[in-house]
Parts: structure tokens; C-alpha cells; sequence
């Protein structure tokens, strides 16, 4: 028997095994790739599949072989589809991209690794020696090597448990209770009060968008006699390919028909993205037009919310009032955290009555299913955060003035192999930096593990058993990096973009600063405290323990970049830390502003600092008129609150008497503006104001009146002003108040 039809042979039972048992495997082929290739063609219609360009099988990778059917950076727009086989050839085994397309497969398929191509990254990469460890020691999976082909006695029929295999279809098509309640609970949305939208999320595999296809064919068919609107929205038309194809089905079986004779007559028609069924309709709106010209409707469904800027779904909620959110939250990955932590949020202040639903039961595959498990152990989406209950949490310590001794708390920097070794530390420590960042991904566990500038800095507890309730990525950039006069050339002309070496290539491209690549950084990634724990001042205690680190380093510059919101920031610059810059577009999760900041560590290092500083704040002002006009407000105040005095305007004697003019109604607004201006800025530097308080709030309006020059109407319109007169009485209110105080 030749090599490819014993394998041949060999799938074949392997299928048949993963369709009984409703579970997905993973095969590595380890060799050429024309012998990999030779292997699959020898699979009934595998070659036809291919050709075809459909979902049956896909391609991702970077391989001369196996041509990619999906593009390298878009592979998130087919979450919502389905697959039978996944081809996966990528040289720098792209693990984001690997955990993602497991998703998308369907039970009883199957996703090849092919390692020919990267073989060699193989010895040098931590990530992966774990990766593999993990694919040998379960028998589901299947490792492949060329030159030790031996399938016989690697196949073994498994048994599982009835409770594994998937329930029969009950409950008005639905699959399990979990997805029954998801589906009342969607249609109660409509039915019950306004401003209470549901929030619907669930691992992949667990039929969350066919809750919503069922619910929106239910509805759509007590109400095909009435003008009914529904509206369903997603980051692509692509990715709901599975909800379309649930809803048909579910307009058109008996489940739903047989509630009434007059519905059953009615038929579907799709025109495009829309659905009609009697007076009924469903159509697809993209966000961005959804928020642009608002529609009218009766429900909103957004599905794979998690995929959308948080700031795009916070725009919505002004608009409509009968909401679904659902989203894959698959562990901590992609956009994820954003959307449950920064969206959840919002909820919480604008619909408090807001509801939510968790799916954990799967549908598409079993309860354990061999692929998911080790996506999930491979990428720590099952890490938990280390248990540290004898310490206070910050409520309990106010209550009983308790306080955390923090020179008993140490910080140690633990090597990538030591990580390794230790699947508890791992896992501990893993979950900790997650809690830090809304977007972090499984690549980041990679880079943690296998990049040699990258140290892992921990804070452990000084008790007997210590225990980390602290974490920093921090990586090495900067001085030593080889490069010549040609490279930085290269850098400043966006010819070249140098890995690993953010710091210095954003202050050399973006701030102009020469001899960036002269200094030595060391940059804070994410630093995290475990959440029990925070708002404790252990934080800013870490802070310390990672600048001792750096100086015993030699480094000139600590720093960092990351969303800049007015609490975060703060906490940066009470450690000392400056502003050199702010970048001109929002983070497409977030909404956000990019901050860069820094801290010099020895003498020359400072004196650049408030270089740097300097030329920020000279270029801030004119900025905010245009690229900044749209900077939130607290921002922008917690900014010209660290505005060095010296870079402002002097103020002259007939200035203070303009302010004083205008504030007893002598002299009208336009005519004082520039003095008003000009005052304000030294008030913000001298003043420190409490942020709850109405004062805070006046000052925010005066930020967008007098600094970003916001017309009146829409000042009046942000913060609830009746008009002009109103808007005007504030504003001298605000000074005259200053005045007396001075």
C-alpha cells in the first residue's frame, strides 16, 4: 500500500471517529510541503474543494504550495462562517490568525498544520515547544513526520459519553436550554421596557448567532401583518453568513409556522441584505451608516460587537433604544476585553437596567472538544488569576484601615524558560497582564516567551508564601541596536520600520528627536496589579521597583505608549512621567488617542525630557484648533494642568482688566475672548480642582469654548445649555468666581 493511500485509509476512520463523537481535530504534517500537498490531493474531492474557493476548506499562510484563500490580516472577517477544513501554512505560525480559524471549524472537521515551512523557528521558539507539547500529549491530535510515516498504530476509535455528544433539536429550533433562553431573552428586548438593551456573549461554537436568527424569525412572524423592523449590523456582511442561513431555515420550518395558518401562507423574500417576510423585514446596516442616518426600527442587532470600536457602539445607544449587543468573547482575545470592560461600562452609566447573558454550553462541536482545549491551554484563554484571599480588597481595607506594608513586597524578573517550566507560574502570570489591557491577543503570550528583549518583571507578596499580585512586560529598545547613518535615514523617511524599537523610532519620526537612537529605553508594555488589589498604591510602589530595575540596567529612559484616557494618564504623569506626545488618530478599538510618555533616569537624560516636553506644549495649543479639536475634554485638562508656566503667554495688566470687564458685563465675550483665554490657561496651572466637583465641570466647557474653539450652539448643545444667554451667565459666574478666590 503506498504512503498516500494508507493515509488515505487512515483519514477516513478519523473523520468517521470526529463526526460520531462531534469533535474537531488538528493533524501536523511536519515535512516538505510538496509532500504535505501529495498527501491532502489524496483525499476524495480535497483537490476540488480547493479549486472551488469555498468555505469547505481554507487556506492561511504564506506558502508557494498552499496558496492563501484568506488574506494575512483579515482572517477576523469570517468568524460567523463555517468550515470543514483549514489549512494552516504560515512560517511565523501566526497564532492570533491559528486560534481564531479554529473557530470557524465545523464538528467533525479538520485543521492541518504544515511545519515544513518554519522548521527552524521551531528550535528557537519557546511558544511553540509548548505549543507542540501540548498537540503530542493529547491522542485526539495528530502529529505527522515525513520521514516517520507510521498512521497504523496512531489511530484508535474513541469512546465518548452520551452527555458529550450534542442534544436532538427541541424548543422552537433551538438546540439547548442556554440557547432557548438566549432566544426569549432577545424577543423580550422588543417586548419589554425601552433602554435595557441585552448584552449576549458566549465562547465560539456555541450557537449565539443562531439564537439571534431564531429570535428575529419569531418575531418577524407574529408581526408579518404589521410595519416590523429589524435592523442587523456587524464589522462585515461576510461574517453573517451563519445567521442568514438560520434565519431562512427557521422562517421556513413548521416550529414557526404553525403558531398561525394566516403566517404560514406567507413567504421570504431576499432582495440583497434584506429579508422580507409579509410586513416584516430584516436588513443589514453597516455601523458607521447606522450612526451617520439614524433608521427606524423596532429592534437593533449587533452581532460580533466585540469586533467594533467601543466608541462606534457608545453612539448607537443615543440613537436607538431597543438594542442587542452579542459578541464572541472568546477568553481574553482580539478586541474582547474592550468590549466587556470599557463597553460594559458605558452600559452602566447610561442603561443601568442594561441585562446580560452568557451562552457556555457549545452546539457546533462537544463539551471538550480536542481543539478548542488546546487552543484554550496553547494560548492561556482558561488562565485564572492566582487566589489571594487573605489579602484586603480596597473596600475592606477603608472599612478596617487596614493598610498593605509594601516594603515587604519584592519584585523579581523571571526569565521565559523558568515560565515555561512552570505551568502555574505561567498561568499566573498570564491572567494578571490580561486584566491590564483590553487588547491583548494569544501573540502576546508568544512575544512574552520568545522575544529576547522582552523581561517578564514581577511583584510578589512578602509572606511566607509569596504569591505575584503584580506584573510587567517591559522591553529593551534603543542604544545597541547596530543601526547606521543609512538605517536612521531609512526610519525618517518611512522607508524602514524597525521591530521592537518603538520608543526611539516614534520620538525620531514623530517628535523630530535626532538622536533618539542614542539612549538606551526601557519600555513598560503592560503593567498590571491583580485586581483585588488595585487603588491601593501598590501600582505606583511597582512603578518604583521598575525604575531601580531600570537604572541598575543602565537605561536613560523608562516609557510608554497606550490609550490615553484622563485616569490613566494621571497615573503616569503623578509618577513623574511627561507628556512628549499625543497621537492625531483614535485607536480603532478604543476611540483613544495614543500618549507617549517618559522619565529620564540620569542627568542628561532629564535635560532631554524637558526638552521634549517643551516642544509638545509649544505646538499643543495650535494643535487643539485642529488635529486635538475632537481630544476629550479631561484629557485636555489634565494637560494643561502639567504645562510647564514658562511656555505660557504672560499675562499683562490690561489683560487681568479685560477678564474683570467682561466678568461685571462691561465688555461683551468676542471682544475679551483672547484675555479670557490667556487667563484661563494660568488659572488651570494654578488652580487644583476637585474632578467631582461643578467647578471641574464649568471648566471642561471653558476647554471647549476657549481652547478647541467650539462654536456656541454646539458648547450649548454638549453640555446642556438652554442657549447663548445661559452659556454666557456661566462662564462669568466661573470667573468671577476665580477672581474673589485670587
Amino acid at each position: 500500500m503506498t504512503e498516500s493511500h494508507a493515509f488515505l485509509s487512515w483519514f477516513n476512520q478519523l473523520r468517521k471517529d470526529a463526526l460520531k463523537n462531534n469533535e474537531r481535530r488538528l493533524i501536523v504534517l511536519s515535512g516538505e510541503e510538496s509532500w504535505a500537498n501529495s498527501l491532502l490531493n489524496s483525499i476524495e474531492n480535497f483537490s476540488l474543494t480547493l479549486e472551488q474557493e469555498n468555505t469547505k476548506c481554507l487556506i492561511y499562510g504564506d506558502s508557494s504550495v498552499f496558496k492563501a484563500t484568506i488574506q494575512k490580516k483579515r482572517f477576523r472577517d469570517y468568524l460567523g462562517t463555517e468550515s470543514d477544513f483549514i489549512i494552516f501554512a504560515d512560517s511565523q505560525f501566526t497564532i492570533d490568525a491559528f486560534a481564531a480559524l479554529s473557530g470557524i471549524l465545523k464538528a467533525g472537521g479538520v485543521m492541518f498544520l504544515i511545519t515544513s515551512s518554519f522548521n527552524e523557528n521551531i528550535e528557537e521558539s519557546l511558544f511553540f515547544k509548548r505549543f507542540y507539547s501540548l498537540v503530542k500529549a493529547n491522542d485526539k491530535h495528530t502529529v505527522i513526520t515525513q520521514s516517520q510515516v507510521n498512521l497504523s498504530h496512531n489511530f484508535i476509535v474513541s469512546d465518548v459519553s452520551v452527555k458529550a455528544l450534542l442534544p436532538k433539536v427541541h424548543l422552537e429550533g433551538c438546540i439547548t436550554n442556554e440557547q432557548y433562553e438566549a432566544v426569549t431573552a432577545i424577543k423580550k428586548v422588543v417586548s419589554g421596557h425601552r433602554k435595557r438593551p441585552l448584552v449576549l456573549t458566549a465562547d465560539r461554537g456555541r450557537g449565539k448567532s443562531s439564537a439571534l436568527a431564531i429570535a428575529c424569525a419569531q418575531l418577524m412572524q407574529v408581526h408579518s401583518n404589521d410595519d416590523f423592523n429589524v435592523l442587523v449590523s456587524a464589522p462585515d456582511i461576510q461574517s453573517l453568513s451563519v445567521f442568514y442561513r438560520q434565519l431562512k431555515q427557521s422562517l421556513s420550518t413548521d416550529i414557526i409556522k404553525e403558531r398561525s395558518v394566516d403566517n404560514a401562507k406567507e413567504s421570504i423574500i431576499q432582495q440583497g441584505n434584506t429579508i422580507l417576510f409579509g410586513k416584516a423585514n430584516l436588513r443589514f446596516i453597516p455601523v458607521d451608516q447606522l450612526i451617520k442616518s439614524p433608521v427606524k426600527c423596532n429592534l437593533l442587532v449587533v452581532d460580533e460587537a466585540a469586533a467594533i470600536p467601543v466608541y462606534l457602539l457608545e453612539q448607537l445607544l443615543s440613537h436607538y433604544h431597543r438594542m442587542v449587543f452579542s459578541s464572541t468573547v472568546h477568553g481574553y482575545e482580539g478586541a474582547g476585553r474592550s468590549f466587556t470592560l470599557k463597553f460594559q461600562k458605558t452600559l452602566n452609566s447610561v442603561c443601568p437596567q442594561w441585562t446580560s447573558l452568557h451562552v457556555n454550553q457549545p452546539i457546533r462541536w462537544r463539551e471538550d472538544d480536542p481543539l478548542e482545549q488546546l487552543v484554550f491551554e496553547a494560548c492561556l484563554l482558561n488562565a485564572e488569576l492566582p487566589n489571594i484571599e487573605n489579602f484586603p480588597s480596597q473596600k475592606e481595607r477603608i472599612e478596617t484601615s487596614t493598610k498593605i506594608v509594601l516594603d515587604t513586597l519584592s519584585c523579581r524578573v523571571i526569565s521565559a524558560e523558568d515560565l515555561v517550566n512552570d505551568e502555574v507560574l505561567l498561568k499566573q502570570v498570564f491572567a494578571i497582564l490580561v486584566t491590564a489591557h483590553y487588547q491583548t491577543k494569544p501573540s502576546d503570550l508568544k512575544l512574552m516567551l520568545d522575544n529576547p528583549q522582552v523581561q517578564v518583571a514581577c511583584l510578589f507578596s512578602g509572606d511566607k508564601k509569596e504569591k505575584i499580585i503584580g506584573v510587567a512586560l517591559l522591553m529593551t529598545e534603543g542604544a545597541n541596536s547596530r543601526l547606521d547613518k543609512g538605517d536612521i535615514s531609512n526610519i525618517k523617511q518611512a522607508k524602514r520600520r524597525l521591530p521592537n524599537h518603538f520608543l526611539p523610532q516614534s520620538l525620531l519620526t514623530h517628535c523630530g528627536f535626532e538622536a533618539a537612537f542614542n539612549f538606551q529605553y526601557l519600555r513598560i508594555m503592560r503593567i498590571a496589579i491583580h485586581p483585588r488589589l488595585q487603588q491601593q498604591g501598590i501600582g505606583s510602589h511597582f512603578m518604583q521597583e521598575i525604575e531601580l530595575l531600570a537604572k541598575k540596567q543602565n537605561v536613560d529612559f523608562i516609557g510608554a505608549s497606550f490609550g490615553a484616557n484622563s485616569d490613566l494618564l494621571a497615573f503616569w504623569l503623578n509618577a513623574k512621567f511627561t507628556t512628549v506626545r499625543i497621537g492625531f488618530t483614535k485607536d480603532k478599538a478604543s476611540g483613544e488617542n495614543s500618549a507617549l510618555v517618559l522619565k529620564g533616569l540620569n542627568e542628561k537624560a532629564i535635560t532631554t525630557q524637558d526638552h521634549l516636553s517643551h516642544d509638545f506644549y509649544r505646538s499643543f495649543d495650535y494643535l487643539l484648533l485642529d488635529e486635538y479639536k475632537t481630544l476629550a475634554p479631561p484629557l485636555v485638562h489634565l494637560l494643561l494642568t502639567k504645562q510647564v508656566k514658562s511656555t505660557l503667554t504672560a499675562l499683562r495688566p490690561l489683560d487681568l482688566a479685560t477678564v474683570k470687564a467682561y466678568s461685571t458685563g462691561e465688555r461683551l465675550f468676542s471682544s475679551c475672548v483672547y484675555s479670557l483665554y490667556l487667563w484661563f490657561k494660568q488659572q488651570l496651572l494654578e488652580a487644583e480642582t476637585d474632578i467631582d466637583s461643578d467647578v471641574y465641570k464649568t471648566e471642561l466647557m471653558l476647554i471647549t469654548r476657549l481652547i478647541q474653539k467650539h462654536d456656541s450652539e454646539t458648547v450649548c448643545k454638549q453640555y446642556g445649555y438652554s442657549g447663548k444667554k445661559m452659556l454666557d451667565n456661566h462662564i462669568k459666574g466661573y470667573v468671577n468666581l476665580c477672581l474673589l478666590a485670587s
